[in-house]
């Protein structure tokens, strides 16, 4: 064996061995997939789609290995496979080429089984008619053939078989062949089915050429009386070849519909219509305008002429092909339309995969952006409902309330954010049910004054003559009324001494009283909502950290890891393929 060819077969199996086991190993966590129902989903896809690949590039490969087995056995001819639907006439040109070849040149047969075990087919002197009938061939999964001079005809069970394994039996042997001969029938040549297989073929790199078979028709004829000829008292019918003109457009029309799906034209051969039928009934009737016009002889110099200027070139070509085929058309995915199981294909899965990830990772940092903007404006809108409530009397209780309504409603919130983003996510809210309230009390406020002992007396004589008065103008009843009013004009009458002597250095005649001023409401008001914007704000984070750090984090990491596997991957099997010659 060529060793070249050996050493790139062994590198090839290595990289898609090693890529099939690291991707075989990658575990997905359940609770992961639970979490979000539409990137989980996505996940289990895209993982399946991963796995299902890289076995499916191992046993494809093995599959061409199995098929060097065939080519072995065959390592001295030049394969020729007739490829095509059911009844196109595979089996009847390849009983005529075979039952007509020349005496001198000795035909054998074989068949392939399941197993790939080539078994003879037993001896025959000539070929006998039925020995590749249609309807036996469509009821085995068998290959057959003929060994005549240096080269090897191979008839496929027909695709569209009713026995599938049929055609993919005639599929898996089509990259060893040298040569397809592509048989088409000229009742309606080139049906889209044909031109999608013929598409396959093209892309496999096969050299191909497309017979138009059945290119016979049945007329009728007169007699030197002008009536039509009878037998066995009915019209007779002739067989035919077709007109030179219908085969010409025919010919044309397939022509431009291989234009269409083939970009290298180097890949066909010739286009050729032809009958076997005339062509055998030429022979038998010695009518020798028959048998030529049937365009077996024009065949057979083709096949001639392929076989002695082209077969070492395309022979030496064939199994390289193979490999640029199996990645081309199986692991990358170049082709216009990839089968589903490319790299092509599967980084568009993981692409899509990664984008639903970042736009939901968007929507959550959206969310943990908010978080401060959110908390306080509940926090504000919780405070000012119980603003007025609120005195020194009740302040531990009616902050205590507020604290846990507040606990309450941001636990809703988050909960409501967190439940948009995920289906089923395992979170705590044991830290948003703080208990800050009981640092928080309102008291009274009091500032100190620096007055006189003659300004306090003073101020309380004055007190009490004004207190007399509004007394007796009837404005105050009561000693607790009197009491007051003399606190307020003391306090009235130590203004002027404290401003002015505030900050001068106390006498021996001055002292210190504490006036009430107010409470401490506001300021205690203020505090208790910092602190819980603060509070809530750190243990909501804390909250969205475990979410990024259960989540989206080891999510990422899976991606990452698929990435960098098809990354090396690909870039192993573009560096083999530059370097395949």
């Amino acid at each position: 064996m060529n060793n070249d060819l050996q050493n790139k077969r062994e590198l090839l199996k290595k990289y898609v061995y090693e890529y099939n086991k690291n991707i075989q190993i990658i575990e997905i966590d359940k609770t992961l997939q639970k979490q979000n129902k539409e990137i989980g989903a996505l996940l289990n896809t895209t993982v399946d789609i991963l796995k299902n690949s890289s076995k499916k590039w191992v046993e494809n490969f093995n599959n061409i290995l199995e098929k060097e087995k065939f080519r072995s056995d065959l390592e001295n001819y030049f394969i020729i496979i007739i490829f095509g639907k059911v009844k196109a006439g595979k089996s009847s040109l390849g009983n005529f080429i075979a039952k007509n070849s020349p005496k001198s040149e000795k035909v054998s047969f074989f068949k392939y089984d399941e197993a790939g075990q080539e078994h003879t087919i037993q001896k025959l002197e000539e070929i006998d008619d039925d020995f590749f009938d249609t309807n036996n061939l469509e009821c085995t999964v068998e290959i057959q053939g003929f060994k005549l001079n240096s080269m090897a005809w191979i008839d496929t069970p027909g695709l569209g078989s009713m026995v599938e394994e049929n055609g993919e039996l005639a599929k898996e042997y089509i990259q060893s062949a040298d040569y397809i001969i592509y048989p088409t029938s000229s009742d309606s040549p080139l049906q889209a089915d044909e031109i999608s297989q013929l598409q396959e073929l093209f892309k496999q790199n096969k050299k191909v050429t497309i017979c138009i078979t059945k290119s016979d028709k049945f007329e009728r004829r007169k007699d030197t009386n002008g009536k039509y000829i009878k037998q066995d008292g009915k019209i007779a019918k002739f067989l035919t070849n077709k007109s030179l003109d219908d085969r010409i457009k025919q010919e044309n029309y397939v022509k431009e519909e291989i234009a269409k799906i083939n970009t290298n034209q180097s890949l066909l051969g010739d286009i050729l219509s032809m009958s076997a039928h005339t062509a055998k009934q030429g022979l038998e009737n010695r009518n020798e305008e028959l048998f030529e016009n049937s365009n077996i002889p024009k065949f057979y110099e083709l096949i001639a002429k392929v076989v002695k200027e082209k077969a070492s070139k395309l022979k030496s070509e064939t199994p390289y092909n193979g490999l640029k085929s199996f990645i081309d058309n199986d692991v990358l995915g170049v082709t216009d339309k990839p089968n589903p199981l490319t790299v092509k294909i599967i980084r568009e899965k993981i692409d899509n995969l990664d984008s639903n990830i970042n736009e939901t990772l968007d929507r959550f940092n959206t969310l943990t952006e908010n978080i401060k903007s959110d908390i306080s404006r509940e926090v504000e809108a919780i405070v000012a409902d119980y603003y007025i409530k609120i005195d020194k009397n009740n302040s531990k209780e009616i902050f205590k309330k507020i604290d846990e309504e507040i606990a309450e409603n941001i636990f809703k919130i988050i909960e409501k954010n967190i439940k948009d983003t995920f289906e089923n996510f395992s979170y705590s809210f044991d830290n948003l049910a703080s208990s800050i309230s009981g640092e928080f009390k309102i008291d009274d406020t009091y500032e100190d004054i620096v007055i006189t002992t003659e300004e306090r007396n003073k101020g309380i004589g004055s007190a009490i003559l004004g207190a007399g008065a509004m007394i007796g103008a009837g404005f105050l009843t009561g000693g607790a009324s009197l009491v007051v009013s003399v606190g307020a004009a003391i306090a009235a009458g130590g203004a002027g001494a404290y401003l002015g002597g505030k900050f001068g250095e106390l006498t021996g005649n001055q002292h210190i009283e504490k006036i009430n001023i107010g409470d401490n409401k506001e300021d205690v008001i203020q505090k208790f909502k910092e602190m819980q914007i603060e509070n809530h704000e750190k243990n909501t984070r804390e909250v969205y950290n475990q979410i990024q750090n259960t989540f989206f984090i080891p999510l990422q990491e899976v991606i990452k890891n698929m990435k960098l596997e098809l990354y090396r991957f690909e870039e192993n099997i573009a560096k083999f393929k530059k370097e395949l010659v």
